[in-house]
């Protein structure tokens, strides 16, 4: 049986070998053959990688490395009483008591204790009814008291009696019959004057204090009538008017 060295210096003796091959070839086939430098040298590097690796394999086969193969034996490569018995018995000691020790027992899952509804009820705060009753009752009177008195504009300059005893005559102005006259008068308003001098926010409160005519006021233009006929001077309705024409 040959040794590692000689298996070594046979494969390096198949390397030379196909070292001087590839040198050979080249040198045949750039003077002989008339190759190119290049063309040798590919073809030579190629042959001398090919028999490096098969030349050893052919030549060198005798000089492989027999390993000794390795004699195992159960009982005579171990000492009598050594640890793996010992760990084989051991392991089987826990098997066999895993198996004897029950398993725990399983408890099912309780529900969580529910307060009782009556003491859930009396720990609620109970809703301040006083309080709330007495805001309820602020804001109704006060709502009430916005409707009375929520008025657009602002109330005119009024008179508890006409002037001398005689009132103008309020007919004279389109739009005011004898109905809108007699409730003007009630509300204050007696000649022509006080009527031209009203501004237009108290326009505008006369105008949603007329029940059933609201508006009637700045429709009309009673302001600029009435100032027309404060002055002495007549306008188209007043002059029909006067002449006995419908209000």
């Amino acid at each position: 049986m040959k040794t590692v060295d000689t298996a070594k210096k046979c494969a390096s003796t198949c390397w030379y070998v196909s070292v001087g091959i590839g040198l050979l070839l080249a040198i045949m086939l750039i003077a002989g053959a008339g190759w190119s430098l290049l063309w040798a040298l590919l073809l030579s590097v190629i042959v001398f990688i090919a028999l490096g690796f098969v030349l050893p394999q052919v030549v060198c086969t005798e000089g492989t490395i027999e390993r000794p193969m390795a004699t195992t034996s159960g009982s005579s490569s171990l000492v009598s009483g050594d640890a793996p018995r010992q760990s084989q018995d051991a392991f089987a000691a826990a098997a066999a008591a895993a198996a004897a020790t029950p398993p725990p027992m399983e408890t099912p899952d309780e529900p969580a204790p529910q307060a009782h509804p009556i003491a859930s009820e009396a720990r609620k705060p109970k809703a301040d009814t006083k309080s709330t009753d007495a805001q309820g009752l602020i804001a109704a009177a006060t709502q009430k008291a916005k409707g009375k008195t929520s008025v657009a504009g602002t109330k005119p300059k009024t008179i508890s009696a006409p002037r001398d005893g005689t009132a103008d005559d309020l007919k004279m102005i389109k739009g005011v019959g004898p109905k809108l006259e007699a409730m003007l008068h009630g509300m204050g308003f007696y000649h022509y004057d006080q009527i031209a001098n009203w501004s237009d926010a108290e326009v505008a409160w006369v105008d949603e204090n007329l029940q059933g005519f609201k508006g009637r006021a700045t429709r009309d233009d009673w302001a600029g009538q009435a100032a027309v006929l404060a002055r002495g001077e007549t306008t188209e309705f007043s002059s029909r008017a006067s002449k006995g024409g419908i209000y």
